[in-house]
């Protein structure tokens, strides 16, 4: 074979082999590691998978669920209810404090229910923070206080200008002053009413299979940012990435950040 043609042959080997950069896309962790991820280390949203998802290389930070007791005080956890999850019953805002605080998740580590004041967010200056703010308490079908919830964030010490998740537009101007906002929703077209009607909202958290690049693009477009969630596999990661977001909030951060780093 003439050796131009062998030339010729593996740079277009090569160039066919070559990866995308996706580096600017940042990498949060779902819950910590990934939520309801059945061989993961530790229960989504424990003090312990916080602490591994923001200590990996490559993870910019993360997301975790928080709701708000019967003393104002801050919970990690996802579910509506604590009878599956936990050797608790009923929902973290009809229970005590003191109640909560003798509560294990039903896992094989049986870590403790943590509360949001127990991260040593000083120790992770450099990592993002995403509060998915959950407002509805179902064990009394009705919202819980936005004002008492606000109040309960800003008695920690979160850091600066600390990132809040919220799905209910009314509790939007409760938060807007004094947090970076992001709406969350699975309605693309809804969304951009909101965040017409609410243009102090930085950014858009939905679903990846909801929205496409153009999407996207057109939320990017408008100096916004958007993450996209429920990317369980190395496909999903593979799919969310090719819309070029802003971030994923992935359930397989190990993935996402191979993926990511490559």
């Amino acid at each position: 074979m003439p050796f131009k043609l062998l030339f010729f042959l593996v740079l277009l080997l090569h160039s066919c082999s070559k990866k995308e950069d996706f580096s600017e896309v940042q990498v949060i962790g779902h819950a910590g590691m990934g939520l309801e991820i059945p061989n993961s280390i530790f229960h989504d949203n424990s003090l312990e998978a916080i602490e591994l998802a923001l200590t990996l290389p490559g993870s910019n930070g993360v997301e975790i669920d928080v709701q708000m007791d019967l003393n104002g005080r801050l919970w990690l956890f996802h579910d509506e209810l604590l009878n599956e999850e936990t050797n608790g019953i009923n929902c973290i805002s009809s229970n005590t404090s003191e109640y909560l605080k003798t509560l294990r998740y039903s896992s094989l580590k049986q870590e403790k229910l943590a509360e949001l004041s127990q991260i040593p967010f000083h120790n992770f200056e450099d990592k993002r923070f995403f509060l998915d703010l959950k407002t509805w308490n179902k064990c009394a079908e009705s919202n819980v206080s936005a004002e008492d919830f606000k109040a309960a964030l800003l008695a920690i010490n979160l850091p600066n200008k600390c990132n809040i998740i919220l799905s209910d537009p009314s509790w939007i101007p409760f938060f807007i002053d004094e947090f970076n906002v992001y709406f969350a929703s699975d309605d693309f077209q809804n969304a951009k009413i909101i965040l017409t009607e609410e243009p102090m909202i930085k950014g858009l958290i939905i679903r990846s299979t909801a929205i496409n690049k153009l999407q996207a693009n057109e939320i990017i477009a408008k100096n916004k940012e958007i993450y996209l969630f429920e990317i369980r596999s190395p496909k999903g990661v593979k799919n969310a990435l090719q819309k070029r977001p802003s971030g994923i909030i992935s359930d397989d951060l190990r993935a996402a950040i191979s993926a990511v780093s490559y």
